[in-house]
């Protein structure tokens, strides 16, 4: 049986300024691991994660990150 996730009440806040990047980029991999193992509730998840850092990116480092 599947272990359930526990959700967090706000994801991505947790993420000290100077390691974002890294964050970036680490879902921006995992996202497409998950998309070449067919596997699209993790890639989805990745996804909003990596939109939730480029706001952060903006609005604390005043950098625009493109998503694609």
């Amino acid at each position: 049986m599947r272990k359930l996730r526990r959700y967090r009440s706000s994801p991505g806040s947790a993420v000290p300024e100077e390691l974002l990047f890294s964050a970036f980029n680490w879902e921006t991999l995992r996202e497409q691991y998950f998309l070449k193992l067919n596997r699209a509730d993790e890639a989805m998840e990745c996804r909003q994660l990596r939109a939730i850092y480029s706001k952060r990116i903006w609005t604390e480092c005043g950098i625009s990150v493109d998503l694609s």
